[in-house]
């Protein structure tokens, strides 16, 4: 059977999150193995938990989305016969979202760490990240209310952890001000990807007509953001 335009965007949307998944454990083991057990430093090992949690919670989401989700069959596909591989994805959305949001307590207690140095300022930062995560595994939602839930929360971690690595940037000085600084701009870009994947469906009906502009957008910012962060990583271990 000849592969039909739908079939090869889908394909392309997988490659791109396939890719994304890939580069969060290539980055997980990278400042594991080869910049926390050099150096020690704490927000090494914060940084690869942040993206050993991220990866997890894509995966997840990964199957959910193009194997548990009958709108990843699009266009002409279910014209085919093509239906999806699991007929209840709820319990992968949950996981997922519990694994990212954990992820994102992790980074904002970091960060927090890093600009107070107390552990009562990590606390209040990982407190809501977490109590988000705790709600969108555990708390029963249609998919309308989980998408305002995770793309509102998504929209306002979105601006205050760049705000936060910019805040440092502020600070700091010489490399230490460029790479807080690129880490802001990279994890601004990520969420901004983030956002636009929560609310796809949206974007699909309302803005672009399709899945095919925010099925290729999400997962492209999140490559760029990746590139960006892992520059400014290494940015940081020359100060």
């Amino acid at each position: 059977m000849l592969q039909t335009i739908d079939m090869v965007v889908r394909e392309i949307h997988v490659g791109l999150w396939f890719l994304v998944v890939g580069l969060y454990f290539f980055l997980f083991l990278f400042i594991l193995f080869f910049r926390w057990r050099r150096t020690r430093n704490p927000f090494q090992l914060a940084m690869s938990l942040f993206f050993l949690l991220l990866a997890v919670g894509r995966v997840f989401y990964f199957i959910a989305d193009f194997y548990a989700d009958s709108t990843s069959l699009y266009g002409d596909l279910p014209g085919f016969g093509i239906s999806p591989l699991l007929t209840n994805g709820s319990w992968l959305l949950s996981a997922g979202a519990f694994f990212q949001w954990s992820g994102l307590a992790v980074l904002s207690a970091t960060a927090a760490f890093m600009i107070f140095g107390n552990k009562l300022a990590e606390l209040l930062f990982a407190i809501p990240a977490f109590l988000i995560a705790v709600v969108l595994a555990f708390v029963p939602m249609d998919s309308t209310t989980r998408m305002i839930v995770s793309g509102g929360a998504g929209i306002i971690y979105a601006l205050f952890i760049p705000l936060l690595f910019w805040y440092l940037a502020y600070q700091s000085g010489g490399v230490l001000r460029r790479s807080n600084a690129l880490l802001g701009l990279g994890f601004l870009i990520m969420f901004a990807g983030q956002v636009i994947s929560a609310g796809r469906h949206f974007l699909a009906t309302v803005v672009f007509g399709s899945y095919t502009i925010p099925g290729i957008l999400a997962p492209g910012l999140i490559v760029i953001s990746l590139i960006l962060i892992a520059v400014a990583n290494e940015w940081g271990q020359t100060q």
